[in-house]
């Protein structure tokens, strides 16, 4: 069955629960590529959404390149929560589908970097960070106090780094 959603609240639903499942800031034109693997809702009606979600501060942006890379705040996810089940099933997965594809064309356009080194005897340095082209997304140095939390650390890192930036990004800002 196709569906195509022109209510503004399934509208806004939808490109809450996009953002949401990339689980790290996405990109507006991921979010317009996602929907055209899927085709649910119109473009023009999905950008005056993003806008009222903005004004409603359900989503909070940065921009990047020319492009807005979008996060849900605290009560978009609590709303998205309340209301995902609104969104029928077969929608949500044929979107998880296509986001999968866009997240391993955004993996392979990034560079993970999770190195540590020997400082002395009782510290290391572990080094991490993410890399979009030449721009640095993420660039964190911590110290440890051995090795083995070191490569634990890196292996966690290397794992699911999309995450592990997401978590930083909304300890850094659930204030806001």
């Amino acid at each position: 069955m196709d569906y195509c959603f022109d209510d503004k609240i399934d509208v806004k639903l939808i490109a809450l629960f996009i953002i949401d499942s990339f689980k790290m800031p996405v990109p507006n034109s991921f979010i317009v590529d996602t929907l055209m693997l899927q085709p649910f809702v119109n473009y023009f009606d999905l950008e005056e959404q993003l806008a009222g979600l903005l004004e409603e501060e359900f989503v909070t942006y940065y921009v990047q390149d020319n492009d807005r890379f979008y996060s849900l705040t605290k009560k978009g996810s609590e709303a998205l929560e309340f209301f995902h089940m609104r969104i029928p099933k077969t929608v949500r997965e044929r979107l998880l589908r296509s986001i999968k594809l866009k997240i391993k064309e955004l993996k392979n356009a990034l560079s993970i970097k999770a190195d540590y080194e020997k400082i002395n005897d009782i510290e290391y340095k572990v080094s991490l960070g993410i890399l979009e082209g030449n721009y640095e997304m993420l660039s964190v140095s911590l110290s440890v106090g051995d090795e083995v939390m070191a490569k634990k650390m890196c292996a966690s890192f290397k794992n699911d780094p999309q995450a592990l930036y997401s978590e930083f990004l909304s300890a850094l800002t659930k204030h806001f």
